[in-house]
């Protein structure tokens, strides 16, 4: 695949993957608006959102997809590693928090678009490394869909940190059995 092919493969799961767990703060950036300008300013959040994540999508779409076994089983094994990392909690932990949003003006945008830089910047810590593995493995719709459902999992219910343990298990299974590959295959 070329650079721009990766890229676009990026560009598209960022949206489908993440922007489902943003909901919660889309409302709040809509109730926090005066009426005629709430879709402007959920524009504006988004793309602060997106623009964000485009920065790590420009650098792994450089590295040669899919990446060896070898590459996996280390990717995912920092991916489980992660999950047990004080930032990680206090990220999880932060994941519900909001900024505040301008009610009108200019000030109102650019509120919008530094909420929406924020809040993917603390996804990029709780994701970051789960997507890039996902990236690199060359996204198996299999992985893409368990990855989706245990990010929304992390972000949107309660208490998120008690699935921890649990997710970093399952990175270590897959660490695991791409290290076997690795070795055996």
């Amino acid at each position: 695949m070329a650079y721009q092919d990766h890229l676009l493969t990026w560009v598209v799961m960022v949206p489908s993957m993440m922007l489902p767990t943003t909901v919660p703060h889309v409302r709040y950036v809509g109730f926090g608006t005066r009426a005629g300008r709430v879709q402007r300013s959920i524009l504006l959040f988004v793309l602060g959102y997106l623009t964000s994540w485009l920065v790590p999508g420009l650098l792994l779409a450089a590295v040669p997809l899919p990446a060896s076994a070898s590459v996996l089983a280390v990717s995912a094994l920092a991916a489980g590693a992660w999950e047990m990392t004080p930032v990680k909690r206090r990220a999880l932990l932060r994941c519900c928090r909001t900024w505040p949003v301008r009610y009108a003006g200019p000030a109102a945008d650019a509120s919008a678009v530094e909420y929406g830089m924020r809040h993917a910047l603390g996804c990029m810590v709780i994701s970051g490394p789960a997507m890039a593995v996902l990236m690199l493995a060359g996204h198996p719709w299999w992985a893409v869909v368990a990855l989706a459902v245990v990010m929304a999992a992390q972000k949107l219910l309660t208490r998120p940190q008690r699935w921890r343990a649990l997710v970093a298990l399952a990175w270590l299974a897959a660490g695991l059995a791409a290290a076997g590959v690795a070795a055996f295959g």
